[in-house]
């Protein structure tokens, strides 16, 4: 599997952060980008869109959607924010709610929208946000709507969606899930979930580099949303061209916005289809493999990260008794890894091997 990627020399377990690149993604790039725009100009829009359509099909096969359902995005933060804003407001509904373990970034979109005539509500940090009986407090009928993280960026723990959506849906409240940390090495099937809506991006465990994050929308929410933050590509007919007759794309592109980026979709098209030739099962086993060997390579009290294979994601935070001391020695191992909250933060990916996950362990020496 390694051969397929460009792997940064040494041990490279930040996928977590960026995902390794496909080594023919610059001849992808070359052929699907740049040759087009430097034969036909202005006439290669139609390909270019016809990437952004393989870009859509790939995707709702690894959430096990529909192409209809998938809008692509510039990232996480941007979709939701988008979302919250394009759904209709409730007499009743001024709560949004969220965890404290939730990352910052799509955290601050809805944080903005609270200061926009939202409460905004936390669950706290910690197992309870693992327990559907907090989920059950909290979704009272003040809430408008929840951001769900699938898995938590941190401590690794995976959130109960199915259970917490399906709640959420009878009480009539809309659910986000992000699932940043879950894609491409957790098997998802929106089919199984009631979620309203998953965002993520594929610059991290899919491969796919900045720029090319994703919104899924399920039919029902799609529609009631009206977003705002709209442009000629979120019209049902873009190439209308009346200045005076806006109507929405009947599918997720009307969260799209204007003229849209190409090129970070391409990479991300072809990195997708690579990752699902091979099968998220398939990598979530390997990678789970590899998480195994690296908990038993260390003392048990050092795992500060969930430890149930069945209910934990694909990273891995390591106690040490100095960060700054342990990145030493990972960098003289060459070992490629970051640090949070007083731990070392690794994840292994498809192109790790178990020799690597003991040089990791012969460097932490702990």
């Amino acid at each position: 599997m390694n051969a397929s990627f460009a792997v940064p020399d040494g041990v490279y377990l930040l996928s977590h952060s960026v995902g390794c690149l496909p080594r023919d993604a610059e001849a992808v790039l070359a052929k699907r980008y740049f040759r087009p725009w430097r034969e036909q100009g202005g006439n290669a829009w139609p390909g270019w869109l016809g990437e952004i359509e393989r870009f859509r099909g790939a995707l709702a096969r690894l959430v096990g959607g529909t192409a209809a359902g998938v809008c692509p995005t510039a990232n996480v933060a941007g979709a939701v924010a988008r979302i919250l804003d394009a759904l209709p407001q409730r007499a009743g509904r001024t709560t949004l709610l969220l965890c404290e373990e939730d990352f910052p970034s799509p955290a601050y979109a809805v944080q903005r929208a609270g200061q926009l005539g939202h409460d905004v509500r936390f669950l706290p940090r910690g197992p309870a946000a693992e327990d559907i009986a907090s989920w059950d407090a909290a979704l009272d009928g003040s809430v408008q709507a929840a951001l769900v993280t699938h898995a938590f960026s941190n401590r690794s723990a995976r959130l109960p969606v199915a259970d917490i959506t399906r709640l959420a849906r009878s009480r009539g409240i809309y659910t986000i899930v992000d699932a940043v940390q879950s894609a491409g090495v957790v098997p998802i099937d929106v089919g199984d979930w009631s979620a309203d809506f998953v965002v993520g991006t594929c610059v991290k465990f899919l491969c796919g580099g900045p720029g090319a994050g994703w919104l899924w929308a399920a039919p029902e929410a799609l529609a009631v949303s009206q977003p705002r933050d709209v442009g000629w590509f979120s019209h049902a007919d873009p190439f209308a061209m009346d200045i005076r007759d806006f109507r929405y794309a009947p599918d997720a592109l009307r969260f799209w916005g204007g003229t849209p980026s190409v090129a970070p979709f391409i990479l991300a098209a072809h990195a997708l289809e690579m990752l699902l030739a091979i099968g998220v099962p398939a990598i979530q086993a390997h990678n789970q493999d590899l998480i195994d060997r690296l908990h038993a390579g260390v003392p048990a009290g050092a795992i500060a990260s969930a430890r149930d294979r069945d209910t934990r994601g694909n990273c891995v935070l390591v106690r040490v008794p100095d960060t700054a001391a342990a990145m030493q020695r990972l960098a003289a191992a060459n070992v490629l890894a970051d640090a949070r909250d007083g731990c070392i933060r690794v994840s292994p990916h498809l192109y790790s091997s178990a020799a690597d996950i003991d040089r990791l362990v012969a460097a932490l020496a702990l």
